[in-house]
């Protein structure tokens, strides 16, 4: 509750966090209601330092401004150029409502619709091009957008139009002229039913489908410019030439691909669409009704869905143990509580120390040899049981004179056991010391 008091000038009703009176203009100093000089950068009676600013901008100004140096706004009560009443900075008269014109400073009556000075039309204006909406009006004339604030056509939040996408419920639409896009999966082909723009593109780089605002492909990791570097106009999908000016759109190298949860772009909080609980995707599906989002867009997943068929994310990995889905991110499957501790060494796929085999790539992870299955010690090289030479790395078979590892990649390096001297693969005798090989 906002605390009133009297000005101690005209005695009209004031905060008590105010400065100056609205009503009157009197100055005084809202830590002892003593008058204050207009011009004083101290209290005269109690001796509170004061600090100005522009209530428009914020800028620092100095005390006996009657302007803002930084944006011009009125920083006192003047008289409306109407009816006489002080109007207070940044406020409508409160006698009649009239308001000082935004291009040329005349006194606008509250009805009108246009300035009688400069003809500038007052009205409701498109949020995209600027143009004049008609009363009533559902769309702008000129570009075709909806017309009032910006909201999601699904679920009604505060969006931003250029985006084309709702962070809350995942809904997209077109970034030109704001239509709903289809319910069903993008496509590179998939255009707006409206103004027919082209809500998707193939990244050039991995053929993922991507959103045309996609700032960059999750798959590859390849990043698209937003604005032609000639024109600065807003780009779309991935162009080679500018649309507007005909410039020619050199390619953004890859960058490196996100591998976790907490990777810039991962929503962090939802609300799921069916229950309106919140929700963190990136942690597993709704605790209430069990619905999965897909945590870069949002988007709604089926059950057994581990690319978003929207952005393209990965939006988990199967348990290599129970085949459960784990989210993106986790390090234990929430099903069967398999600790996802170990990479692959041929795919990088995470697996759990009681994973027998990649559930991505197939490599026979059980630590048993691959010819007789006994049970092998840590970084052998060969079996003890049969001699079948092994990679010492991911311990899969090879052979006798291999140079690197024909899964995982790890090269070999051979030397004399009597001399410690470096051997090629083939050698049957050390050249150093004639030690067999």
């Amino acid at each position: 509750m906002i605390e009133l008091i009297p000005c101690p000038a005209c005695g009209r009703e004031i905060s008590a966090e105010e400065g100056v009176c609205p009503h009157c203009g009197a100055a005084f100093c809202p830590a002892c209601r003593s008058p204050m000089p207009e011009e004083a950068d101290r209290c005269p009676a109690c001796g509170t330092v004061w600090a100005w600013f522009c209530s428009h901008c914020d800028a620092p100004v100095p005390p006996e401004a009657e302007i803002c140096p930084s944006c011009g706004a009125p920083l006192r009560p003047r008289p409306c150029g109407r009816c006489g009443t002080m109007v207070p900075p940044d406020e409508p008269c409160p006698g009649c409502g009239a308001e000082p014109c935004p291009d040329c400073g005349a006194w606008v009556p509250a009805d009108a619709s246009a300035c009688p000075a400069c003809g500038l039309p007052l009205g409701e204006m498109c949020a995209r091009c600027g143009a004049a909406l008609p009363e009533g009006a559902d769309r702008c004339p000129a570009c075709g957008a909806p017309a009032g604030e910006p909201t999601c056509p699904r679920c009604g939040q505060p969006v931003a139009p250029e985006s084309g996408l709702c962070p809350a419920c995942g809904a997209i639409w077109c970034p030109m002229c704001g239509e709903p896009g289809p319910e069903e999966p993008l496509t590179a082909e998939t255009r707006c039913r409206w103004c027919g723009f082209a809500l998707a593109f193939a990244c050039p780089g991995c053929g993922a489908v991507l959103l045309s605002t996609a700032s960059e492909c999750p798959d590859c990791g390849r990043v698209f410019p937003r604005r032609c570097p000639s024109c600065e106009k807003p780009l779309f999908g991935a162009p080679e030439r500018c649309p507007s000016c005909g410039a020619s759109i050199p390619p953004s190298p890859p960058e490196a691909r996100p591998t976790s949860s907490t990777s810039p772009g991962l929503a962090v909080l939802a609300v799921c669409p069916n229950c309106r609980t919140l929700f963190r995707p990136s942690e597993g599906p709704c605790p209430s009704c069990g619905q999965r989002l897909c945590p870069r867009c949002r988007a709604r997943l089926w059950p057994d869905e581990l690319i978003c068929p929207r952005c393209g994310a990965e939006t988990g990995a199967r348990c290599p143990d129970c085949q459960a889905i784990i989210p993106l991110g986790a390090s234990a499957c929430p099903i069967c509580g398999a600790e996802l501790v170990f990479a692959c060494p041929r795919c990088e796929t995470r697996v759990s120390e009681r994973t027998e085999r990649c559930p991505r790539c197939g490599l026979d992870l059980s630590g048993r040899c691959p010819r007789c299955g006994a049970e092998l010690p840590e970084e052998a090289d060969a079996c003890p049981a049969c001699g079948q030479a092994l990679c010492p790395e991911c311990g899969s078979a090879v052979a006798e004179d291999a140079r690197a590892c024909p899964v995982c990649g790890a090269a070999f390096t051979y030397v004399c056991e009597t001399c410690g001297v470096e051997l090629e693969p083939e050698a049957t005798r050390c050249p150093r010391c004639g030690h067999p090989a």
